[in-house]
């Protein structure tokens, strides 16, 4: 049975609350030991000291464009991007061509994540048929095929009839609804509502248009009893609203894409289209907002919103598709956010595993004895720049493209196997 002992790591577990350095000792594909000066002669030794030992991150909400365009991204180099990113867990979002709105789409999307043994990549199932905001998909068939969530992420739902039924269904089956929180009839445009958009001309997609159906899903998770899980928050208000209804008693969760806790609607005028998301880039009151969430724990989590698109579609701000790529890029912006005090490494990584894993109510974010060994270890100081050499997605659609990033992935370890490690 293959070992591995990893030696003198600043071991970080928000399931235990544990932060000290220890040895960790893999036997097979579980943790089988924690503890200091551990031997083990038959193991692999993995030096860790100077480094962080966590639980392998895990990604709510990441876009591997298969099946339909795989011209952008793929199972394979999603994958590989992951990894490289410290992700043991990615969930899949559905809107592939076709997407996710059948057991055999989702079956084909497990079993290409499966024949690759890099990381668990977990379909999202759609929320209606062919994601046009209909029909309900047949939700319990997809529950069956291994879905663990249901969206129509990047297509919000308008009927509000719709998303009460997904609801109360959701209820039942025991997975969360995730909401794309935009409302259709207001975001028309490209970027935020503001000054920005006047100095540019350019259509807008105003931050009412979120909290709207951010407050109406509230709503409708407080009166069915489902779990609504709101993704990319961006507004100021919509933190206000999350914390309104869970003191009302609704089953709310929410995820902030790492961008937002560091850019402002102002980046779009030096990276343009590279810096167009949807919901987009905020008011500086907005990413203080957010900031002050995540330490205080009413955003529960960091998803990447891993979105890739091609260089040439990247090219004008008015005609590309809203997204960042963010797998790889995702440890040093919020090891930046510890560095300037906003909150611990201990939270960070309750935000980027422990928590992301209890949403879903997985086995993972854990580094408790006999959990699975699904582990990142990480250098929070190695410097390191995004670049062809070290991209692993088959787009570089970012502002950090070309920058100097500081914090590095060094080893991730999937079930007990080494599925990256760091050359450099």
């Amino acid at each position: 049975m293959l070992k591995h002992l990893i030696k003198g790591g600043t071991l970080i577990d928000p399931s235990q609350d544990l932060v000290g350095v220890y040895d960790l000792l893999i036997e097979g594909d579980k943790i089988k030991e924690i503890g200091e000066d551990l031997f083990e002669p038959e193991a692999q030794i993995i030096d860790a000291v100077g480094l962080v030992v966590a639980p392998g991150f895990v990604d709510l909400h990441v876009h591997f464009r298969d099946p339909g365009q795989t011209h952008k991204e793929d199972v394979l180099s999603g994958s590989r991007c992951a990894v490289a990113g410290g992700y043991t867990t990615v969930v899949c979002m559905p809107n592939t061509d076709p997407p996710i709105d059948s057991p055999e789409i989702a079956c084909y999307v497990k079993e290409r994540a499966k024949n690759y043994g890099l990381c668990d990549v977990l379909p999202a199932g759609t929320i209606t048929k062919r994601r046009e905001g209909k029909e309900l998909a047949n939700l319990w068939a997809l529950r069956e095929a291994g879905c663990v969530a249901f969206t129509d992420d990047g297509s919000p739902v308008m009927d509000a009839e719709i998303m009460k039924r997904a609801l109360e269904l959701s209820a039942q089956l025991g997975v969360p609804v995730m909401s794309h929180c935009e409302d259709n009839n207001l975001a028309r445009g490209e970027i935020n509502e503001g000054k920005v958009s006047a100095l540019l001309g350019l259509g807008t997609r105003p931050p009412e248009a979120e909290d709207i159906l951010n407050a109406r899903d509230c709503i409708l998770a407080l009166r069915t009893g489902g779990h609504i899980h709101i993704q990319h928050l961006t507004t100021a208000l919509g933190v206000d609203i999350i914390r309104f209804f869970r003191e009302k008693g609704a089953r709310v969760t929410c995820e902030v894409n790492p961008y937002h806790l560091i850019y402002t609607e102002e980046e779009v005028l030096f990276s343009g289209a590279n810096a167009r998301v949807n919901p987009p880039l905020r008011k500086e009151e907005d990413l203080k907002a957010l900031r002050e969430a995540i330490a205080d724990g009413t955003i529960d989590c960091v998803a990447t919103d891993h979105a890739p698109h091609t260089f040439s579609e990247k090219n004008l701000l008015e005609t590309s598709p809203p997204g960042i790529v963010g797998l790889q890029t995702a440890l040093p912006i919020m090891l930046g956010l510890v560095s300037e005090g906003v909150l611990s490494m201990l939270r960070m990584v309750e935000l980027m595993s422990t928590k992301p894993a209890a949403i879903l109510g997985i086995e993972a974010g854990t580094l408790k004895r006999g959990a699975p060994a699904d582990i990142v270890i990480f250098d929070p100081s190695k410097e390191w720049v995004l670049c062809e050499e070290t991209n692993f997605s088959k787009s570089r659609n970012t502002p950090l493209w070309g920058k100097k990033l500081r914090g590095k992935v060094i080893y991730t370890i999937k079930r007990g196997r080494v599925v990256y490690k760091d050359n450099n």
